[in-house]
């Protein structure tokens, strides 16, 4: 009889395992080993049976997971309050439509999944399984996820699952990295004498070690630990950086089964190791630990083999007998069939004590299978997303159906499950890192009443929205450095982010919104000085200069004088980049030489510009040699005390080969230059 509330039993038992022959060198006769036992301890009953068997399933995974963080528009309260918007599906979406999906979403900021599935496996045509999937599916998932047994916490009842998820370690090595006197330099894989490597052999010296290994171990293990995907920074890095850098650290996670009656043992063995990274967490279950052991050695039988060491439970959603009318003519396989995905999805977020939380938050789950483009836009800035998709499949076997109540005899059935895949993972950091354009269209005008100089300006093109500081900053020539005169902050965000660039506390100027005019009140009119802006958004990421004016007043007209000396796009490191004119001098001045050697020596011998030939598909890329570099070049020689010159004509051969590949493997002085 079909039903869905039966309790089944998997039967894994398997057969017994013959006896062992024992030789008694004091006797001419070969004993059994049931023999044996028989006349030395005077046991009557002597069969051997099998050791309990740990049982796992392992289901097919998809074939390919990614994630990448999409930031729309800026909001106040981004780092503080997730969106809490629902999640948008998309079935077999190409990248052209995700593309678009971005440029339509209205929400703020959203992680972009693509999954991408293996073909369902090929059943005949007569399984019951298959059409059961493909009829019952959509609805199981939707209406029984209380029902879902997950593949990594299947056991039976002499084993118990325990899962790790480290969630200190990468504060220890913050703690070591800040609390080196030592570490003012970002730490090098070579440094095992550092202050750092001392400090970590002598508190994680692992005890148990003692015998086989030396107190250099651990010196040798973490001087290569970058590459495994443990990152380290300067000790006045801000804790931001830090953790940043760390966040592959968390994810560090296994699951194992362990024979309950030593699972209390094994816990307390890794404790002794005080390099232990999961130290806490074994802590944490020390105490149950303990009480699955003892209660199993009080009620375990060495002498006797219990049923329940050979069975799983596991919760059904459907079960019929072969004599069952719905089967029909369906043929009843042991397999197992995809109908969707569950999503686990856990936020990791830093508090306001620089302290890293972890939480749970309401799975995704799909209740189809197939590949997909999921949208998650309940995002919170600035949090780590960590994203495990898993395969639910409908499992059919062989099991037992027991009557709790004993109602009803037991019966040999075959029972589906809905169960998960150990999943396939993938982290996303939410965090945007493009920096905002610098402001536009510097206009200025002279105040008369005064006497000082009035500059607006434009806001910059700015998608993200997320200015929230602009810088006004003057020099009095090419030759000197940019000097802030105001800042002015409208930074108006929940959590505010402590820029990269600090201004003094007087120059900074708060206002309600992004206010367009200043005025100098310094400016002199027998004085010129170069005006340029920046921008600053809510990451603390800065512009680059905005277009650098000159501006003086001329006395004769009676106005202001403007003029552009170099466009935007200066790095800050640089602002006479692009200035429009000549920075090099063409004059050198000597004395008391007789002999004179030149030297070419270019940063590059040649420059090439990309352009596209032709329409649509048959457009091709062709790439024109600007001739930066001329073939012949002019010296001229003055003699400044007899007021002669002469001019000499040096012509450059280009006698370079074909460019060759040298792998960095095998690079050397020689080979690179």
């Amino acid at each position: 009889m079909a039903t869905d509330e039966t309790a089944v039993h998997a039967d894994t038992s398997e057969k017994s395992v013959s006896a062992e022959e024992y030789t008694d060198a004091a006797i001419l006769d070969i004993q059994s080993f049931s023999e044996y036992l028989s006349d030395e301890l005077g046991l009557t009953s002597t069969s051997t049976y099998p050791s309990s068997p740990p049982t796992f399933i392992d289901l097919p995974e998809i074939l390919s997971l990614s994630s990448e963080f999409h930031y729309n528009y800026y909001t106040r309260d981004e780092r503080t309050v997730s969106t809490g918007e629902q999640t948008i599906v998309n079935i077999a979406s190409s990248d052209q439509n995700v593309e678009f999906i971005k440029k339509q979403n209205k929400s703020p900021r959203s992680v972009i999944l693509k999954i991408r599935s293996q073909p369902p496996p090929s059943l005949s045509t007569d399984s019951f399984l298959k059409d059961y999937a493909i009829a019952k599916g959509k609805t199981l998932i939707n209406t029984s996820t209380d029902k879902i047994v997950f593949e990594g916490a299947i056991a039976n009842s002499r084993f118990s699952t325990i899962i790790l998820k480290d969630n200190q370690v990468d504060d220890t090595f913050y703690n070591e990295i800040t609390g080196s006197v030592t570490f003012s330099d970002a730490y090098a894989k070579s440094d095992t004498d550092s202050q750092f490597m001392t400090n970590l052999t002598s508190q994680f010296f692992s005890p148990m070690a003692e015998s086989s290994q030396t107190t250099s171990t651990i010196r040798k293990a973490l001087s290569n630990s970058q590459p495994k995907g443990v990152a380290y920074a300067p000790a006045d890095a801000r804790f931001e950086t830090i953790a940043e850098a760390l966040r592959d650290v968390r994810f560090v996670e296994f699951g194992f089964s362990i024979n309950n009656a030593v699972i209390s043992n094994v816990v307390l063995g890794a404790l002794e190791d005080r390099g232990n990274i999961y130290q806490d967490e074994l802590m944490s279950v020390e105490s149950d630990v303990k009480l699955i052991q003892d209660m199993y050695v009080a009620q375990a039988s060495s002498y006797a083999v219990d049923s329940s060491e050979f069975e799983l439970e596991m919760a059904p959603v459907y079960t019929l007998t072969l004599e069952d009318a719905t089967l029909g003519k369906s043929v009843i396989d042991e397999s197992s069939y995809p109908i969707g995905y569950y999503v686990e999805k856990t936020e990791i977020q830093a508090g306001a004590d620089s302290e890293m939380s972890t939480r749970q938050l309401e799975p995704i789950i799909i209740d189809t299978y197939g590949d997909f483009n999921i949208l998650d836009s309940d995002i919170r800035y600035g949090a780590t997303y960590l994203y495990n998709v898993k395969v639910l499949y409908l499992t059919a076997y062989e099991a037992s159906a027991i009557d709790p109540d004993g109602a009803t005899p037991d019966e040999i059935v075959f029972a589906i499950s809905m169960v998960a895949s150990e999943g396939v993972k993938t982290q996303t950091v939410a965090i945007e890192r493009i920096p905002p354009e610098p402001p536009q269209n510097l206009r200025f005008n002279y105040n008369f009443q005064d006497y000082s100089l009035d500059i607006f300006w434009e806001e910059p093109t700015n998608p993200q929205r997320d200015v929230v500081r602009y810088q006004i900053l003057r020099r009095g020539s090419i030759e000197e450095s940019f000097v802030l005169l105001a800042e002015y902050d409208f930074d108006m965000s929940t959590s505010k982010v402590v820029p990269l660039e600090i201004a003094p506390p007087e120059k900074i100027y708060q206002v309600r919104g992004p206010r367009k005019h200043y005025k100098d009140l310094d400016f002199k009119r027998s004085e010129s000085y170069i005006y340029a802006m920046a921008c600053v958004d809510a990451r603390g990421l800065t512009s680059e200069y905005s277009e650098q004016v000159l501006v003086s007043f001329n006395s004769f007209k009676n106005k202001i004088v403007r003029k552009r000396i170099s466009p935007p796009g200066a790095p800050k490191s640089y602002p006479n980049l692009y200035l429009k004119t000549d920075l090099f001098v063409d004059t050198i001045k000597s004395s008391e030489s007789t002999r004179m050697r030149v030297f070419f020596d270019p940063e590059y011998y040649d420059v090439l510009k990309t352009n596209t030939a032709g329409e649509g598909k048959d457009s091709v890329k062709v790439d024109t040699s600007l001739r930066l570099i001329s073939d012949m070049y002019k010296l001229q020689i003055i003699n400044i005390d007899l007021q002669n010159a002469q001019t000499f004509d040096i012509a450059i051969s280009d006698q370079t080969g074909e460019v060759a590949d040298v792998p960095m493997t095998s690079a050397t002085v020689k080979t690179i230059f």
